[in-house]
């Protein structure tokens, strides 16, 4: 199995979804806002927050957002043929021309997945990593043939960091420093660090993680000039922006511009 994408971008009256169509699979899924999709010349399907679509290869899609804005993460993944898979990914073998959609996930297990197997996107490229990818994909797309059940996630381990970069992303810190992070959810910056490093992380990569994912979306979903968002996402400078950024995915902030967009419209 290789791994073609893992991301996230805004949609918007500037920026469609499609026409295209992948030669591999695409697991679009939709966090916030509407829209609208016309999948292998059916009818048009709305789809919202909580819902997703497995886009199967060679199948022509295209839409737009209803809202003014509307979230979404991507995995784009491609089978190979011989290999040995688990069974959620094995039986989607033979899938051509099609679609699988999904709908009511809001508030289930399956959410967090989602956004752990995105959060992979932004660690160096191992064969350790890219196994945990197929499995976690794996996962995901059993949870989904399951259905929508209320699993209720535990307040710690990997959801705790979910939720947080989830509360962040939506009520952005004013300052991104650890005083203002352990302010937020009401800990003293020891508990904190205590906390994060259980993880395997700290408040310094843990902001990071959020300017990245901040700057990322900008990329994708705006027009912005990349000075600007250099400034929203908190550096003094667009150099000091540029070689953050280029630090942590190995592309600079243009060329992530260019890539994300020809692989989300085409």
């Amino acid at each position: 199995m290789r791994f073609l994408l893992h991301d996230f971008g805004l949609f918007g009256p500037a920026h469609a979804i499609g026409p295209n169509r992948w030669p591999h699979f695409d697991l679009l899924w939709f966090h916030s806002g509407r829209v609208t999709l016309r999948l292998a010349g059916g009818p048009a399907e709305e789809l919202r927050a909580g819902d997703g679509v497995l886009i199967f290869p060679d199948t022509d899609f295209a839409g737009h957002a209803l809202t003014p804005t509307a979230f979404a993460s991507v995995q784009h993944f491609a089978l190979e043929r011989g290999e040995r898979l688990p069974p959620p990914l094995d039986a989607l073998r033979t899938q051509r021309r099609g679609h699988r959609i999904y709908r009511g996930f809001a508030g289930t297990a399956v959410i967090g997945d989602i956004e752990r197997a995105i959060a992979l996107a932004g660690k160096p490229a191992s064969p350790g990593g890219d196994q945990v990818r197929v499995l976690q994909l794996a996962l995901i797309l059993q949870q989904l043939a399951n259905g929508p059940t209320a699993m209720g996630r535990p307040s710690g381990g990997h959801g705790l960091i979910a939720d947080w970069r989830r509360a962040c992303r939506q009520s952005p810190l004013a300052q991104g420093t650890t005083a203002e992070l352990s302010a937020r959810f009401g800990l003293s910056e020891k508990k904190l660090r205590r906390t994060l490093a259980l993880h395997g992380t700290s408040p310094r990569r843990f902001l990071l993680d959020l300017r990245m994912e901040h700057a990322r979306e900008l990329l994708a979903g705006s027009h912005q000039p990349i000075k600007a968002i250099a400034t929203a996402t908190g550096y003094a400078d667009v150099v000091a922006f540029h070689r953050a950024f280029q630090a942590f995915h190995t592309e600079t902030p243009a060329g992530y511009r260019r890539r994300l967009r020809a692989r989300f419209t085409g």
